[in-house]
């Protein structure tokens, strides 16, 4: 029991870092933040991965409104005990896609942050393993 404890406060602290971080995110997009929204002009030789993402996310408001929801509505789960696994996949696969979209249009240092939210994401997942070999476990083998 008493080696439970640190662990215990541990992952509280992954799940309030990556729900702070996430609520912020998913917040600013919610409020109409982080995209180009607007008029636009666009040329490939003057513009770099960064802006070209946020333009094209910023095409439409109703999509860049949807992502900021993927992200605030799981963020808000991980407040919660009882919804802290599914708050946490959900997470995991916008962590996933933040990361190798961050990778693959080279952004700035913020690469490695959205890397360590998705691993953050996946330790909580992984922390509740029996939830995770439920949602696994093929029900007909139990047969």
């Amino acid at each position: 029991m008493i080696w439970t404890r640190p662990k215990s406060k541990a992952v509280l602290a992954v799940r309030l870092l990556v729900a702070a971080v996430f609520l912020a995110y998913g917040s600013v997009k919610l409020l109409g933040g982080q995209y180009h929204y607007g008029d636009w002009t666009i040329s490939k030789s003057t513009v770099d991965g960064t802006s070209l993402v946020w333009a094209f996310y910023g095409y439409s408001p109703f999509y860049g409104r949807v992502t900021g929801l993927f992200e605030f509505i799981p963020a808000a789960m991980l407040l919660f005990r009882r919804t802290t696994f599914v708050g946490a996949a959900a997470l995991f696969a916008v962590g996933l896609n933040i990361t190798l979209m961050d990778f693959a249009f080279d952004y700035p240092f913020v690469k490695y942050l959205a890397a360590c939210y998705t691993i953050l994401c996946a330790v909580l997942v992984l922390h509740d393993k029996p939830k995770l070999t439920a949602v696994l476990r093929d029900p007909a083998a139990d047969a």
